[in-house]
């Protein structure tokens, strides 16, 4: 899901690095300026997931308000998110479950990685199905398209490694890991120095640092470069190095295969004080307890139109 092919590789270096380097990100707008205007959050009282600051499914950020006010738990699961859920618990685990078998010596990963995915899924769809009304079709093509992102993921995983292995033939099963995998997956950093979450989880960051990955299903939409930029400037409070290039990953099916589709871009100043300016108003928002007004073309798929239409 992360290993990037030769034309991503020529304008990550050919291009987008080098603009990032030339055209530098104001300093104030460094994460590592926590303390100081304008990363400074408006409260240090409300700590707001990035998610909840970046989407804008309700454009009178009703959804929020919702979320934090009236049910003050999580936002209730639709199937979308569930399969969303699902799909990074996979991606995640099966990088996991690689870089053990390379420690325990394994040479041929694919087949075993495979056989311990399908066995994932199988689990995983079966916890989904007792807290979610989800048809058997619904059933039989999420297994289908998680099949094909295990079995496709499980071959790029094992080409690696047979690639660094062909490559340098007496690695240790350390340097092996190491130089297969410069990909490290579920970071968890604490985000509360910004008015965000203590438990921020990014799917995925360059081990080396300077680019944050984020894994989506279906559509492309604004607020996700938003989304990343709100976990770079989380890395950049705690690790205090700068990280510019973010990757939204979109996966989705075309015809019977699977397709996969990279954006990289800058996370340029927009992106950053977008985000730091949508953190201050729903911060204020919820803290000065004022209920937004039900939005006048409200979403149809906004699982709390049920809330606002009753």
């Amino acid at each position: 899901m992360y290993y990037l092919d030769l034309i991503e590789i020529k304008r990550l270096t050919k291009d987008l690095l080098p603009r990032a380097r030339d055209h530098q990100v104001d300093e104030r707008l460094r994460g590592w300026n926590w303390f100081d205007s304008p990363i400074r959050p408006y409260s240090n009282e409300l700590l707001l997931p990035v998610w909840d600051i970046a989407c804008s499914i309700c454009p009178t950020r009703r959804d929020a308000w919702i979320r934090h006010k009236i049910l003050r738990r999580s936002v209730p699961t639709t199937v979308h998110q569930a399969k969303g859920f699902i799909v990074h618990k996979l991606i995640s685990s099966m990088f996991l479950k690689a870089k053990k078998l390379v420690y325990l010596g394994y040479n041929e990963l694919r087949d075993e990685l495979i056989r311990n995915a399908e066995e994932s899924i199988k689990k995983e769809i079966s916890e989904m199905k007792k807290n979610i009304d989800i048809s058997d079709k619904d059933v039989d093509d999420l297994t289908d398209f998680c099949k094909q992102i295990a079995r496709w993921q499980a071959t790029r995983i094992e080409s690696k490694v047979l690639e660094i292995k062909a490559k340098y033939p007496f690695l240790n099963e350390e340097s092996l890991v190491q130089l297969s995998f410069p990909i490290a997956t579920e970071i968890v950093v604490d985000g509360s120095l910004l008015g965000l979450s203590k438990y921020l989880r990014a799917d995925a960051a360059w081990m080396l640092g300077g680019i944050i990955f984020d894994v989506k299903l279906g559509r492309k939409e604004e607020w996700h470069r938003l989304q990343v930029a709100g976990y770079a400037l989380a890395f950049e409070s705690i690790f205090e190095r700068p990280v510019d290039i973010g990757c939204t990953i979109y996966v989705s099916k075309a015809g019977s295969n699977i397709r996969i589709d990279r954006d990289f871009y800058i996370i340029s100043d927009y992106l950053r004080s977008s985000f730091l300016e949508k953190r201050d108003e729903l911060q204020m928002m919820l803290l000065k307890d004022e209920e937004p007004d039900i939005a006048s073309n409200c979403p149809k798929f906004c699982v709390f139109r049920s809330f606002c239409l009753k």
